[in-house]
């Protein structure tokens, strides 16, 4: 596809939302172009298995469902470039004009934002400078953790489940939470009593430490007195609630032609099979839009 075609539909993020999108959307015949900066399946390719997609009653791991789920794009046609958006802006004409960060633009009549969502940072010392050196926000990770001591922190779904499945092979696994109280599926929670993994409740994370790699982390008590801790860790993954990436000024005016769909827009409902539909809907309004073109 040719950078200077005008294209119906550019879709923004290669995670669930945006590959149902743009599935949809070459199935009915229009150009559309999926841009990806990252790994295409997004965060879902991570999951170690997924037991809630319609489908599949034993489970299924991410990275097989994303593989079919390209498939399917690839069948249809949909056009992937790895690239990541800098901009967007829409002319008086009502072309968007979407730039890519190595300076290179696309054209076209509408666009679908389906960035995703990603897990927060801590701000603390050392977590910068060791990110991607053992300081992991990402699922992914998991399978180098074998044999190994690993931390990771928060109450939801995805910090109790990734607690859960790393204990099947890591050395020692370490849960560590501001309050007591854990925010997940009552299963996962069963899972996760007869794990192995040793509970640090009421502290937060004041510290990481290391030099070429992580070490340890540095706790303190989340109610802001008592004894410190210091715990030695080979990975430490923050899997502390989500928030949408930078997006355009288009976001927040949501001009005619520009739709969202997934994690980055869902709130509290972030599953594979939502994110799947809402792609959909959106393409399914953007295919309506194009016509009333």
């Amino acid at each position: 596809m040719k950078t200077d075609t005008l294209l119906d539909a550019v879709v923004v993020g290669g995670g669930p939302a945006g590959l149902a999108a743009g599935t949809h959307l070459s199935r009915a015949g229009r150009s559309a172009l999926l841009l990806e900066r990252g790994s295409l399946g997004g965060q879902a390719r991570g999951l170690e298995r997924i037991e809630n997609y319609p489908g599949f009653p034993g489970g299924i791991s991410g990275a097989r469902l994303m593989e079919l789920w390209l498939r399917q794009a690839e069948r249809w046609g949909l056009a992937v470039r790895a690239g990541e958006v800098v901009s967007l802006a829409r002319g008086a004409d009502g072309v968007f004009t979407v730039r890519l960060k190595k300076g290179r633009a696309v054209r076209s009549r509408s666009v679908l934002w389906c960035a995703g969502a990603g897990f927060l940072k801590l701000g603390v010392p050392g977590e910068r400078r060791l990110l991607g050196k053992g300081v992991w926000n990402t699922y992914d990770e998991a399978p180098s953790c074998a044999g190994k001591s690993v931390a990771v922190i928060g109450s939801g779904e995805a910090a109790v489940q990734q607690a859960a499945i790393l204990a099947r092979k890591a050395k020692t696994v370490y849960l560590i939470t501001r309050t007591p109280a854990l925010k997940a599926h009552n299963l996962l929670l069963e899972r996760l009593a007869g794990s192995g993994v040793v509970r640090l409740p009421g502290f937060r994370v004041s510290k990481i430490v290391g030099g070429k790699k992580l070490e340890a982390v540095e706790l303190k008590p989340a109610a802001g007195r008592g004894q410190t801790k210091k715990i030695k860790t080979d990975a430490l993954f923050t899997l502390i609630g989500k928030e949408p990436p930078g997006v355009p000024a288009a976001w927040l005016s949501k001009p005619a032609g520009f739709f969202e769909a997934g994690d980055c827009c869902s709130g509290r409902f972030r599953q594979v099979a939502v994110a799947g539909g809402d792609g959909i809907r959106a393409a399914m309004r953007c295919m309506i839009y194009l016509e009333d073109l």
